[in-house]
């Protein structure tokens, strides 16, 4: 059985949450840091802690180095050490921008499944509405009811523009496991530099990089192609869209409730941007 092996920056992080997920002690923490420094008798005065509970939370505060101390008897002084808070908020959003973080995906699903992004052809109309129509099936991605032929897909393909391309994503043996599009948001030329997109990932290749490896090159082609944003409508509860979306900077715009029926009930749908400048 393998052990896990702590740095002292992993061992410090796990200390001070250990300490602060008692509430009481978090609570000590902020009256600490809105006062700068107490007493025990201060602390009492502000929390309904006896001095016994109050000297065992500092105890512990203090050995996992969030709360400094200073002087004797019932004179100590307490105090946040600052640069607690700075060291675990550092941590916290350095988690954070790894979780957003979509390049690492995508490195991985080239490197190890050989997959490339090219522009999408004719003969892709088959796997496009095979992929399209399991997003439709799974109900989790579209408003979209109704199964899309290989046919109505060839004619979709023949009918986009220079504006609005279609890119596939293959597998190492070219197998094509998913597809985006740059899709006209509104006819009025008032919107020609805001685009729509869509993307959409087989069954059996979703959480695998590919989503993140689409929409990177369809944010690359809107640039090149001159579009100041991206705006998107999705689901609320397609947690691995929205945060594919999020880890790609998308931010939300509102909610439009109960803005379409599928299969009887109401759904609910997220509206996202993206400013490309």
């Amino acid at each position: 059985m393998k052990t896990l092996t702590q740095t002292a920056d992993e061992a410090r992080t796990v200390a001070m949450l250990r300490a602060l997920a008692n509430p009481a002690r978090f609570r000590i923490v902020q009256v600490l840091a809105e006062r700068k420094d107490a007493t025990v008798a201060g602390l009492g005065e502000a929390l309904p802690l006896a001095p016994s509970s109050l000297f065992e939370h500092l105890g512990v505060l203090r050995e996992a180095g969030i709360v400094q101390a200073v002087g004797e008897g019932s004179a100590r002084l307490y105090c946040l050490d600052p640069s607690a808070p700075d060291f675990l908020a550092a941590v916290l959003v350095g988690l954070g921008l790894r979780a957003r973080s979509w390049s690492g995906l995508v490195e991985a699903a080239r490197r190890e499944g050989g997959m490339r992004i090219r522009e999408a052809t004719a003969a892709d109309a088959t796997a496009i509405a095979r992929i399209y129509n399991q997003g439709i099936e799974d109900r989790v991605a579209t408003l979209e009811t109704q199964p899309r032929s290989p046919e109505e897909r060839a004619e979709w393909l023949a009918a986009r523009g220079p504006r609005h391309p279609v890119l596939v994503a293959e597998d190492g043996e070219s197998e094509v496991v998913g597809w985006g599009s740059l899709n006209a948001f509104n006819p009025r030329p008032a919107y020609d530099h805001v685009v729509d997109f869509s993307v959409y990932v087989g069954r059996e290749q979703r959480g695998k990089g590919v989503g993140d490896a689409l929409l990177g090159a369809l944010e690359e082609r809107a640039r090149g192609i001159g579009y100041h944003k991206m705006v998107l409508a999705a689901f609320p509860f397609n947690g691995p869209g929205m945060r594919l979306y999020e880890r790609h900077g998308f931010r939300t715009v509102g909610v439009y409730h109960e803005q379409g029926m599928v299969d009887g009930k109401w759904m609910d749908v997220i509206v996202m941007e993206k400013i490309l400048a």
